[in-house]
């Protein structure tokens, strides 16, 4: 069973109804701090106290009268299976269920017509022959009295319009027995029907596991004989001892707590006191026979309570669950985080609506689907992702070679030539410009296999591939391009591409900012082997080995040699000449890298020569629209 519809409304952040769909399998909820996920996790979680919603849309004046019910409809989705089990395990062995109207389509097609033993037996064989059976119910929360149920429509499966006459409600009784075996008994005529929905909410209910981010104060509980986890988790030491009676199950619980945490090696319940239990964690090889080295639970690690607990239900549940696990992250490090999430699919007949601000989490639990919260104006609000796009986003990122946490939490994105530029430009900005990224992620674009980098047309294609619909990826701000060998009707044609949004660098490329030949000389003597220590590279050196490239018309677009001494640094095929002067320079010892040698020589001109990335700066000023504070000094 598991939760596939719910709304829920006046429920703390939340005013007004907020309609979702679940999937069995994994479902996450996502969004900003303070957006409401926490919330939505209390009232999916169906244990919550009524908390109106107020703002001032709803209470405008200080003596406003609040509505204070709080109320979430729940859809169930059971297999006839599970309900029949589920009826077998109740208190009370009768049911009832809506006989349907003579005139329904349902009727007609069972051929229903009137009221003998027979043709309930036939309504109750039609109604547990569907695939699923889906059951919505409201729950109510005041603030004071507790939670109550109550139907928004009979039968609450929805199957078929039910026999009514005036205000009485016509249901047959039915027995359930050992084994799942149901039958009708009897009949009855009610204005205050009790349907089967309402009958086995509270079945539900007990089958929905809420984990939170705070530590649990599970660590000790009293020795009784339950197997089955308190939905707070406080009696987890009790029913940790009962399965240490299953060896085999104990076992098993431990090696996935291990694989998650490695540092873990096992844990075991013991005596504490008269009458109580507490959990110790076995740091050390368990062979060692040292029981006198094992550390309480409560001295130990946030995680590994709030992992056991998650673990037990999965692993021990006669039944599928819902469980609900609150910022996994805040209690696990990202590579733990993600092997939890690995083991949980290993049990794929439970439900997990998981909240997280974690790409690692999202990226690792694929999920069926996606929830995003947001906040305005102190009302929060929710809109579910179409999770089919969003894979392929992820899909597509992949070709580009940007991992989801690249983009994941930005408010957008300034699209960058290569992986130098996105690291070098946030140096330029915090340096020279003097000013804050704030919430814009600077990204290379990198692609595989035959989306070479600067085609840029492909990648403003996949761009609006990736930006088509609603998605997690940030809306781009701008792309930094290189001018290359493109002349103006073509940087036209890309800005067109781009929406607009295409910034060329006045120079060939990045690199062509770098050759400076005392920069160059600066990293080349910082390279352990480029030269022995008593032959340093001099500026001098730099200069000559540039020269003799700077004059060979193939480092031009088209062969031509700028007759402009001064334009060659600017139009040369800079990256071209770097590797070269490096190889060079080092007799081929040290090839120069793109990326921490380019970092290594912008960090020494933003230190030593700014000026020569004043261009730079005043295109970051643009793209970003920044308030430029630079201070570059002519030397």
């Amino acid at each position: 069973m598991y939760i596939s519809r719910f709304e829920f409304a006046n429920y703390k952040s939340f005013h007004k109804p907020c309609p979702l769909v679940f999937a069995k399998g994994f479902n996450i909820i996502s969004g900003q701090n303070n957006a409401g996920k926490t919330a939505l996790l209390e009232a999916l979680g169906l244990n919550f106290a009524g908390k109106p919603h107020k703002s001032l849309k709803t209470a405008p004046a200080r003596d406003t009268a609040l509505d204070q019910t709080s109320w979430a409809d729940v859809s169930f989705a059971a297999s006839p299976g599970e309900v029949q089990e589920l009826l077998t395990t109740l208190g009370s062995s009768n049911f009832q269920i809506a006989r349907p109207a003579a005139s329904s389509d349902f009727a007609r097609k069972i051929d229903y017509t009137g009221h003998s033993a027979g043709e309930d037996e036939r309504l109750l064989a039609a109604l547990f022959s569907q695939k699923f059976l889906e059951f919505t119910v409201r729950l109510q929360a005041g603030p004071t009295q507790g939670i109550s149920w109550r139907l928004l429509q009979i039968p609450s499966y929805g199957l078929y319009t039910a026999d009514k006459k005036g205000t009485n409600w016509n249901f047959a009784v039915c027995a359930a027995e050992r084994g799942g075996v149901v039958h009708p008994v009897g009949s009855v005529v009610n204005s205050q029907p009790v349907d089967l929905g309402l009958t086995l909410a509270d079945s539900f209910r007990r089958h929905v596991y809420r984990f939170t981010a705070e530590r649990m104060n599970v660590a000790a509980s009293a020795h009784a004989h339950n197997t089955v986890l308190n939905p707070n988790a406080s009696n987890l030491p009790e029913v940790l001892n009962q399965l240490q009676h299953n060896p085999s199950r104990f076992r098993e619980l431990n090696r996935r707590v291990h694989d998650i945490l490695p540092h873990v090696q096992q844990v075991s319940v013991r005596a504490s006191g008269p009458g109580m239990v507490e959990i110790v964690v076995w740091c050390h090889d368990p062979e060692s026979q040292r029981e006198d080295l094992a550390v309480p639970l409560s001295e130990s690690g946030t995680g590994i309570g709030q992992v056991l607990a998650i673990l037990y239900v999965v692993m021990t549940s006669n039944r599928p669950q819902v469980i609900i696990i609150d910022e996994p992250q805040s209690f696990l490090h990202p590579g733990a985080a993600r092997k939890l999430i690995e083991a949980l699919k290993l049990y794929p007949e439970h439900q997990f609506i998981i909240a997280t601000h974690s790409p690692t989490i999202i990226s690792a639990a694929n999920p069926q689907t996606i929830t995003l919260a947001r906040l305005n104006d102190s009302e929060s609000s929710l809109q579910q992702l179409d999770t089919g796009a969003e894979k392929g986003v992820q899909t597509t990122l992949l070709e580009l070679g940007i991992r989801l946490a690249d983009t994941y939490g930005a408010d957008d994105i300034l699209w960058v030539e290569g992986r130098t530029e996105e690291k070098c430009f946030p140096l330029i900005v915090e340096r020279i410009i003097k000013g804050s990224l704030g919430g814009t992620a600077v990204l290379g674009i990198r692609q595989t296999g035959d989306l070479e980098g600067r085609d840029a047309k492909k990648v403003f294609e996949i761009y609006r591939r990736l930006s088509t619909g609603i998605t997690l990826l940030p809306p781009a701000i701008a792309f930094i391009l290189d001018s290359e060998c493109r002349n103006v009707d073509q940087k036209r044609e890309l800005d067109s591409l781009s929406g607009g949004l295409a910034l060329f660098l006045p120079r060939r490329m990045y690199e062509n900012y770098l050759l400076n030949p005392r920069a160059i000389a600066h990293v080349a003597n910082s390279l352990e082997g480029f030269r022995p220590p008593a032959n340093p590279v001099t500026p001098e050196e730099v200069h000559a080995a540039m020269d003799a490239k700077l004059t060979a018309p193939e480092y031009y677009c088209g062969g031509a040699v700028p007759a402009i001494a001064s334009e060659r640094a600017n139009t040369v095929d800079a990256s071209r000449v770097l590797r070269e002067v490096f190889n060079r320079l080092s007799e081929a010892r040290v090839p120069y890298q793109k990326v921490p040698h380019g970092i290594a020589l912008t960090e020494w001109i933003i230190a030593s020569a700014p000026e020569d990335l004043a261009e730079i700066a005043g295109l970051l000023v643009k793209a970003l629209e920044l308030e430029s504070t630079m201070r570059i000094a002519a030397r």
